[in-house]
């Protein structure tokens, strides 16, 4: 077992790059000639990549303080120059490859408690193409003695190109504070913004949506992507800078921001998960595309 520097995937019209030794993270999905997800440029770091993974939390834990029933945790800040940790330990470390075939790919990543992280624990990931699109999976078993607070999540970019809609659907919205931190959850009915599909351009997000109902849809002028979540995948995060950058990140997770001191303060519907020794958790993602067919 070996940290490859990519592996490619092909199922008919489609192709994707897996970077294992590059954050567990997808370089990108092409179908038909067509970049589904951002591409990375030559010499990405994870942070430019088209997807990757969150384990074994998603977002921020603030002020890199861990809190647990009973017990606080300093974590590395690894995210410089915040104060925060953020997405876990899973996109900064090399995967080993599991297993590989011409249209699929499983890998893992075994860790034992440090600075990032202080629990034991095993992340495994599936990437893998079909007649549909693109499937993803992730999960995290605890080896630890303790019991585990877990949280997963994925990182998809997407192209943000003239003409971009998006649909999808939550009811409430996590506001957050100057330090990006969640303070509390507001209700927001769905008739505001994206209950149909709603242009993204001018739209500008960093935040987290609760209640979301595990699907959304990208609809650009040829083709539409469509979004598919776990029922476990309850809350949404949107980062829509609207910038040079040119994408929108729209990313399943199983876990509000800082969901673990939120819970700690009797937050509800935080999505914080404490798994028991041996104990797992698991989440999925399809993409699908279809071609729009113009008259």
């Amino acid at each position: 077992m070996d940290h490859p520097s990519s592996i490619v995937l092909v199922h008919g019209d489609s192709r994707a790059e897996l970077r294992p030794a590059t954050g567990g993270a997808l370089a990108g999905w092409r179908w038909r000639g067509r970049d589904l997800l951002r591409p990375a440029p030559a010499g990405a770091t994870v942070r430019q990549m088209a997807c990757y993974p969150l384990a074994p939390y998603s977002n921020r834990i603030g002020q890199a303080i861990l809190r647990v029933p009973e017990q606080h945790y300093t974590l590395r800040a690894n995210f410089a120059p915040e104060p925060h940790s953020i997405h876990g330990f899973g996109w900064q470390r090399a995967w080993q490859v599991a297993n590989h075939t011409s249209d699929s790919a499983e890998l893992f990543l075994a860790h034992a408690a440090d600075a990032d992280w202080p629990y034991a624990c095993t992340v495994r990931q599936t990437v893998a193409l079909d007649d549909a699109g693109l499937r993803l999976s992730l999960s995290v078993t605890n080896d630890d003695t303790r019991a585990m607070p877990a949280g997963l999540g994925f990182h998809p970019y997407f192209p943000l190109t003239p003409g971009l809609r998006l649909a999808t659907q939550w009811d409430g919205l996590w506001r957050a504070g100057g330090d990006r931190l969640p303070l509390d959850l507001a209700p927001q009915p769905q008739s505001a913004p994206f209950a149909t599909p709603q242009p993204v351009a001018g739209w500008h997000a960093d935040d987290c949506y609760s209640g979301w109902r595990g699907e959304a849809s990208l609809h650009y002028p040829d083709y539409v992507l469509r979004m598919s979540a776990s029922d476990n995948c309850r809350h949404l995060v949107c980062f829509a800078p609207n910038d040079e950058r040119n994408f929108i990140a729209i990313e399943p997770v199983t876990q509000a921001n800082d969901a673990f001191a939120l819970a700690a303060r009797g937050a509800r519907d935080t999505g914080m998960r404490l798994l028991a020794p041996g104990e797992s958790l698991s989440i999925a993602m399809v993409l699908a595309v279809e071609e729009v067919q113009h008259a």
